[in-house]
């Protein structure tokens, strides 16, 4: 039997002599907010700008709503990712381009690092954020460091005018080899006052500017770069960007960021080996391609290195070769064969019978 609805005065009734609903179980009510939930926008997010707590925003959704603003994000990039070189201790971080209270040489070497680390976790660190305030920090540095240089009119125009480059980036120097070239547009000036000329080079794909004397050997000293990692205290690089889905953004940050941040903590390479082999069980040939094709930093090595191939990941080629002629066996073999241990004579020898003739071609035998 279908239940049968009560009266609308029982309806009434029940509710109270008031005729109000029903109080809501106790854990539907809304919770009242805290002092700092209270305060307006403007007040939590001066809070926030002083502390620097990452985490802040987890507290809640509302301090979560009041600290979702593009603008944070920009400055942060801007305070944690801009280069500490000589020449931006001089008239750079005006209060335009980063206001109080942030302070870029406030942070010591270690927070600036913690605090890399932290926003590369977040989800809006995003590709697409980080090309966005490269372009504004070149644009900047060109404001600032060049406006008092002396350039042809021709050059002065493309500099005020960089539209064109910025989106050919992917044209443009990619460090293949771990390193970066002279520069993608590389402009003469003179300094006021001087007849000495200066090489102005741009890197589009890095988010990085150097003005220098004319040399034929090239130092990277005094380089104005975005994102920029120190050295000695280089930020992790995110779980985020070393697993799958992998999409072209996603490759595409993972190599910007591939010599600035570090994947492994140790030469033992744990997690850069671990997506390597992950990426041969699922047989995406592609991410294979140009994982193997990067260089990389570890924590305990201050130069990039390439991507590590182990023997784990040949026998896992092995493993996982779903035909004869399989591309990721040839690849290793192509590209690392050399890595092998000279020791290993049965790993060499199943790779020989998988594929005599293209490891002949390259000198394996």
């Amino acid at each position: 039997m279908d239940p049968v609805c009560p009266p609308s005065s029982q309806l009434s009734r029940s509710a109270g002599s008031s005729g109000l609903p029903p109080q809501l179980p106790r854990m539907n009510r809304p919770q009242p907010l805290s002092r700092l939930e209270s305060l307006p926008v403007e007040l939590i997010q001066k809070i926030f700008l002083e502390c620097l707590e990452i985490n802040l925003p987890r507290a809640s959704i509302h301090i979560a709503s009041a600290l979702s603003d593009p603008l944070i994000y920009t400055w942060l990039i801007r305070l944690a990712f801009s280069s500490a070189n000589e020449s931006s201790r001089h008239g750079f971080f005006t209060p335009d381009f980063l206001p109080p209270p942030l302070d870029f040489f406030a942070l010591s070497p270690a927070e600036r690092r913690d605090l890399q680390t932290n926003i590369l976790q977040c989800r809006w660190s995003t590709l697409s954020l980080m090309r966005k305030c490269q372009r504004e920090y070149v644009e900047h540095a060109i404001r600032h460091k060049c406006k008092s240089l002396i350039f042809s009119p021709g050059d002065r125009c493309r500099l005020s005018n960089l539209d064109e480059c910025f989106a050919r980036r992917a044209e443009f120097d990619q460090g293949r080899n771990g390193r970066r070239g002279k520069g993608d547009l590389v402009l003469t000036a003179k300094a006021p006052n001087s007849n000495a000329d200066l090489k102005v080079a741009i890197w589009f794909n890095f988010g990085a500017l150097q003005i220098r004397e004319p040399s034929p050997v090239f130092y990277e000293t005094d380089v104005f770069r975005l994102p920029c990692c120190s050295m000695d205290y280089p930020a992790r690089m995110p779980d985020k960007l070393l697993r799958p889905p992998w999409t072209e953004s996603k490759l595409e940050f993972l190599s910007l960021l591939s010599t600035e941040a570090y994947i492994d903590e140790t030469s033992s390479y744990d997690r850069s080996k671990y997506v390597l082999r992950q990426v041969i069980r699922d047989r995406d040939f592609p991410t294979f391609e140009r994982l193997l094709d990067m260089h990389i930093r570890t924590k305990v090595y201050n130069y990039p290195l390439r991507w590590p191939a182990r023997p784990t990941h040949f026998r896992a080629a092995l493993r996982y070769a779903d035909k004869e002629d399989d591309p990721f066996i040839k690849l290793l073999v192509e590209k690392r064969w050399q890595e092998l241990p000279q020791n290993d004579v049965r790993l060499r020898d199943a790779l020989l019978a998988r594929g005599r003739s293209r490891l002949h071609e390259h000198g394996a035998e």
